[in-house]
């Protein structure tokens, strides 16, 4: 059974008081905050006020998604805020292993995300040292966009090394995800599924979505 991070980019967080018991009833693995600077991508992203609101009301894993230049300038500010997770691009950063250990170094686990575009092998020798390689089926920055199914095969590549040599990461995907993807994205390899429009705009509401992607 995957694992589904419900992504809060286009949730309405005028009623977070009904959606997030809706969301932890249904036993989502984790909610994921997408994290934007109107510079890496033309997007200012969810307000991170919105995480230090909800952070006191529920223990569900909190990962945050940085679509921004500067990943290292954030890491401090969004321990304080009570992420666990801290996903930086690769694109973003030309200290990585350094990254990685601020990282760690404030108590959050390490996710890397790799962009539209960017082969899988770019992250390969840092599999071993982090907790979860993020590769976007759509272009990072808007929610709601077309899933990018050739992307899939980023994701049997990452299967395959850590596999190979028996790691302990995870391979998540983010973007256009919905009971017709998922399925396609389980059997290539994929671990945790991002999903934000299929779990908060489904007809039949936040239980039947998480149940749909969970097994598709």
């Amino acid at each position: 059974m995957a694992k589904i991070a419900a992504s809060v980019l286009d949730a309405d967080f005028s009623k977070w008081k009904t959606w997030l018991p809706e969301l932890e009833k249904a036993e989502v693995d984790r909610i994921q905050w997408d994290v934007m600077d109107n510079k890496y991508v033309p997007n200012a992203g969810v307000d991170r006020q919105k995480i230090a609101q909800l952070r006191p009301h529920t223990k569900l894993f909190f990962e945050t998604h940085h679509m921004v230049k500067k990943p290292e300038a954030q890491v401090e500010e969004f321990a304080k805020l009570g992420s666990n997770m801290f996903i930086f691009h690769i694109e973003t950063t030309k200290k990585p292993l350094q990254l990685i250990e601020q990282i760690e170094d404030f108590g959050m686990k390490v996710g890397i995300a790799i962009n539209n575009g960017t082969p899988s092998k770019k992250i390969f020798s840092y599999l071993d040292k982090i907790d979860l390689a993020l590769v976007m089926t759509v272009q990072a920055g808007f929610g709601g966009q077309k899933f990018i199914e050739k992307n899939l095969d980023e994701v049997r590549a990452l299967r395959t090394k850590i596999d190979s040599q028996g790691l302990l990461c995870e391979i998540e995907i983010d973007g256009g995800v919905n009971a017709q993807t998922a399925s396609k994205a389980i059997e290539a390899g994929t671990d945790v599924l991002v999903a934000g429009s299929a779990i908060f705009r489904h007809p039949k509401g936040i239980l039947a979505a998480i149940k749909e992607l969970q097994s598709p």
